[in-house]
């Protein structure tokens, strides 16, 4: 079942697109998926109409396309169900390159999230299912992203962090309240989201975990949703989010050579290549309970 506006053409409604590869990019600023072009082959940059950038190409032998997808969950609960319905292969992978900011104190600017489910504080995913429905990743993605993260020099319990994610639909005033009217309600909400771990807070990834599983429901095919996220400020209760300093270039090579790792690695276990990730599983059973990354008090991350 299709359920996306076509113009006269057949090409989709917002993004003008008939036909996308079944490796997806995706990203909320169109100069991160720009800068996609430069790790592919014979690259194509269209920019339609509404300024949503796509990009195909290949990499190593793999058909790529990535595509920007605007800011926040409304944005990609139109986006994404166009490139959901343009692929035309009987699976497809995508993958979030995104930036968040911490909800732990020990979470620094520069680290890299990736999360395993989302806390849905938006709205606009409930068109689809209500709240107590979970946003999870595609579980067969998240190993994959962790050995990609590693692989470009970031650590498990170092700076590469594995946990929820804070999904909001607003970005100056859920993840700051202080600054709302509505602060003493929004603080203790917030608060209560950092007791439990959740590691960073972001605008869209909730979106694909939803949409994944509807449309999984009615198109013959496999869909995976996976997300890896930047982290550009540090924890504070209170005050601006502070993002000076972000060398925002650089994070977008860092999230795109990650992203493209792991489209490698998914393509080798595809074609029942080995693809070792027991190291992945070792560094994840040796990590220190959250508690002790709260207090400082922990052992040295296991090495690469």
């Amino acid at each position: 079942m299709k359920i996306t506006f076509k113009t006269s053409t057949g090409r989709s409604a917002h993004l003008e697109v008939s036909r996308l590869n079944p490796y997806i990019l995706t990203g909320g600023s169109p100069s991160r998926i720009k800068k996609v072009a430069e790790f592919l082959e014979k690259p194509e940059v269209f920019v339609g109409e509404r300024g949503h950038v796509v990009v195909n190409g290949f990499y190593d032998g793999l058909g790529i396309s990535a595509i920007s997808t605007g800011m926040g969950p409304s944005s990609v609960m139109i986006i994404l169900p166009e490139i959901i319905e343009a692929v035309e292969d009987d699976f497809m992978v995508i993958l979030r390159l995104g930036t968040s900011g911490s909800l732990q104190q020990y979470v620094k600017r520069g680290h890299i999230h990736i999360p395993i489910s989302c806390v849905r504080d938006e709205g606009a995913t409930t068109a689809v299912i209500g709240l107590e429905y979970p946003a999870t990743t595609s579980i067969e993605l998240i190993p994959l992203l962790l050995k990609a993260a590693e692989a470009n020099g970031y650590i498990l319990g170092r700076n590469l962090w594995i946990g929820p994610v804070h999904t909001k639909d607003d970005l100056y005033f859920r993840e700051r309240p202080g600054f709302s009217p509505r602060r003493l309600e929004l603080k203790e909400r917030i608060k209560s989201f950092v007791e439990m771990g959740v590691i960073s807070s972001e605008m869209e990834f909730s979106a694909y975990c939803i949409l994944r599983d509807y449309y999984e429901g009615y198109l013959d095919k496999r869909i995976f949703t996976g997300c890896a996220l930047a982290v550009v400020s540090d924890y504070s209760e209170e005050g601006l989010i502070d993002t000076s300093g972000v060398d925002s270039s650089k994070i977008d090579y860092e999230l795109i050579k990650i992203g493209l790792e792991a489209f490698s690695l998914f393509r080798k276990l595809k074609q029942k290549e080995t693809v070792n990730i027991d190291h992945v599983y070792n560094l994840l059973l040796s990590l220190n309970p959250r508690s002790s990354y709260i207090s400082g008090k922990k052992d040295e991350p296991a090495s690469k």
